[in-house]
């Protein structure tokens, strides 16, 4: 009896089949934002940068105290889009998920 390779297509179906309902989704929808005075900036689930806001007062900064005020609130961000999706995770695998302290 030989068996045949399964196609992508199958093997992916059968992740649906085992993936607890609506994870993947849960996971996909997560973002997180942080603000400081006129600039926002919001990330996804992996800390890349979906949205970004900058008002009147952002746009006067200096390119360096711009840039850095980017990086700070990026890195929060990020952070609390981690700590979601650690959270998500927690309440499908009914147990707590430590994050790595940084």
């Amino acid at each position: 009896m030989t068996h045949e390779p399964r196609s992508l297509e199958d093997e992916l179906a059968e992740d649906e089949q085992r993936e607890p309902l609506g994870l993947r989704a849960a996971l996909d929808a997560i973002t997180a934002s942080a603000r400081e005075d006129d600039v926002v900036v919001t990330v996804d689930l992996h800390g890349k940068l979906v949205g970004l806001e900058l008002g009147p007062r952002a746009v006067e900064l200096r390119p360096v105290a711009l840039a850095a005020c980017l990086q700070r609130l990026t890195a929060h961000a990020a952070e609390a889009a981690l700590a979601a999706g650690a959270e998500v995770l927690a309440a499908v695998l009914d147990e707590p998920v430590e994050l790595p302290v940084s």
